[in-house]
């Protein structure tokens, strides 16, 4: 009678161990993304660069993402961008400029 009884109990143990689990990872994840602009982008400096073409090209090499994000918009709206990177700047703050004007905010 015992047997009977063990197995769920280790099956429902079990399972709230998982999930405990699940919810700390949950919560760790979530912390990480609130830190971070976009969840795995590349953190570092952007060089300084000549001219829109030479910026989207070490974005190209380095910042794959925030390179298709900025290739997107308008000649304007990148002239604009690379008058704030054009001696070079820090690619978290670049990206959230992209991201802001790409999103028209």
């Amino acid at each position: 009678m015992k047997t009977k009884y063990m197995i769920p109990l280790v099956l429902a143990v079990s399972l709230f161990s998982m999930g405990s689990a699940q919810a700390v990872a949950a919560g760790k994840i979530s912390d990480e993304t609130t830190n971070s602009t976009v969840v795995g982008a590349k953190v570092g400096m952007i060089p300084a660069t000549s001219s829109v073409q030479d910026l989207e090209e070490a974005l190209k090499k380095t910042y794959v993402g925030t390179y298709a994000i900025f290739g997107s918009l308008p000649e304007e709206k990148k002239l604009a961008l690379y008058s704030t990177v054009k001696q070079g700047g820090n690619i978290k703050d670049f990206r959230n400029q992209v991201i802001r004007v790409r999103l028209k905010r």
